[in-house]
């Protein structure tokens, strides 16, 4: 393991992210502040390897920048339209609830809800 994809999985591990969603240049800036030389081709060429590899999880949203997820426990995402925050969702039976439906084994899912958030509702 190189010492770049260390640093960001240890940066993924730490409290900066800690139910946290975090983008590309926020991750860029943590391991530059432990790793000057660090280059974005570099951050981006290391999520993009540890999103497939299933290390970490890329969130896609709507016209801001993609956000990435540490948490390995099933969940989903509330996203809200209006600021752009989002904020995990745990449902708890929902996997069992889709197989049940389907009737087919459903190993995972991806969970994208649009909602305002009551900050942007005041």
């Amino acid at each position: 393991m190189t010492k770049q994809r260390a640093l960001l999985l240890s940066i993924f591990r730490s409290e900066l992210c800690k139910g946290q969603h975090r983008t590309a240049d926020e991750l860029l800036f943590f391991a530059k502040e432990r790793m000057p030389g660090i280059s974005r081709a570099t951050v981006y060429n290391n999520l993009k390897s540890m999103e497939s590899e299933g290390l970490i999880r890329r969130i896609t949203t709507d016209g801001g920048a993609d956000v990435y997820d540490s948490s390995f426990e099933l969940h989903g995402h509330m996203i809200c339209t209006s600021c752009g925050s989002i904020k995990d969702i745990m449902v708890p039976t929902l996997l069992s609830d889709m197989c049940e439906v389907s009737g087919e084994p459903v190993d995972s899912y991806e969970l994208k809800l649009r909602y305002v958030c009551r900050e942007c509702r005041k």
